[in-house]
């Protein structure tokens, strides 16, 4: 395991108590208690999801917290101060899950990280036994149990304690009467960043729907824009979106709608970084299916390439898929 937990703590944030349940001391770690917080700091980690971040606010709040913890040391006074703000947050605002906040130091990979992991409540079932005239065991609701070990955590942050890097997972709630990604914007004041997984359905959707709109709904053309971002994020981690443009569309005015939507719908830059955990769940091939249920897996690549795969449109609105150039056939 390539995690080694310096110090943790936990602080009960359950709002229907009225105030937040603050612990004094360190958490003491048995076997159990280790791996379930080792395994979902790794789960954490490697997260598709996680998305990079920069604060904004030079004297925030939880900027100046985490400098002032580096100074002193005091995990407890830093862990308390942090979790009272995120309860006032909770607490003002019904949409944020009561949570309990679970702060860890620990080297992950070989970088020193303090990292947040907000264990959301969830309802389980226990069995109690009651005493009456006879003894009878019933099942009764638990409404704050915290995730299982196997199970995803929703909300979490790592900051980096060397180049103060903040890495964030959270769910976009509607905070002060406006949706947002609250725990960048209220609780570590840095840019509001859209997960990488909603950037590429932006990018994919808005394509989509010009070509639809302007050539037909060309599977050839969607294709090559499944393989462009196929091939930016194998080489760089980036999608290069003037390039889809460029290389798509073919006519000036396609071109214009796209910039134009795809800036409208947030992706301002000429690049969307993509990190590593999500780049591996792109996927490598297109799944058709046809109305009569026949199933073909083709990878983006060949896909793109009218040498290898060819759609033709019949006179009757049918359309006819040409596979060429074929070496062997495997039967599995």
């Amino acid at each position: 395991m390539s995690v080694s937990i310096t110090k943790a703590i936990l602080h009960i944030l359950d709002t229907s108590l009225g105030i937040p349940v603050l612990s004094e001391n360190l958490m003491s770690f048995n076997d159990e208690m280790r791996e379930y917080t080792e395994k979902h700091i790794i789960k954490c980690y490697n997260d598709a999801d996680l998305k990079k971040t920069k604060f904004i606010n030079e004297d925030g709040f939880f900027l100046n917290s985490i400098k002032e913890y580096l100074n002193t040391d005091d995990f407890i006074k830093f862990s308390n101060v942090v979790s009272e703000v995120f309860f006032k947050l909770s607490a003002e605002n019904s949409d944020i899950k009561p949570c309990d906040l679970l702060f860890v130091q620990a080297n992950v990979f070989n970088k020193d990280y303090i990292i947040i992991l907000k264990l959301n409540y969830k309802k389980g079932y226990i069995h109690f036994t009651k005493q009456e005239e006879s003894t009878k065991n019933i099942i009764i609701e638990q409404p704050c149990s915290l995730p299982a070990a196997t199970q995803k955590i929703d909300e979490f942050i790592f900051v980096d304690l060397n180049s103060l890097n903040v890495f964030v997972k959270e769910k976009k709630c509607q905070v002060y009467n406006e949706p947002c990604y609250y725990i960048s914007k209220h609780l570590l004041e840095c840019k509001e960043e859209k997960p990488d997984k909603e950037k590429v359905k932006i990018i994919t959707e808005t394509t989509d729907k010009i070509i639809k709109e302007y050539y037909d709904d060309d599977m050839f053309m969607k294709s090559q824009v499944k393989n462009i971002i196929r091939e930016n994020v194998e080489e760089s981690l980036n999608i290069n979106v003037e390039e889809i443009s460029e290389k798509v569309f073919k006519d000036n005015e396609a071109k214009q709608i796209y910039n134009e939507e795809i800036k409208m719908k947030g992706i301002k830059e000429p690049e969307v970084k993509v990190n590593f955990n999500y780049a591996n769940k792109i996927k490598t091939k297109q799944k058709l299916i046809t109305d009569e249920g026949i199933e073909i897996n083709i990878p983006y690549e060949i896909l793109s390439n009218k040498e290898k795969v060819e759609f033709i449109t019949n006179h009757d609105g049918t359309i006819s898929i040409i596979l060429k150039n074929i070496d062997s056939i495997v039967d599995k």
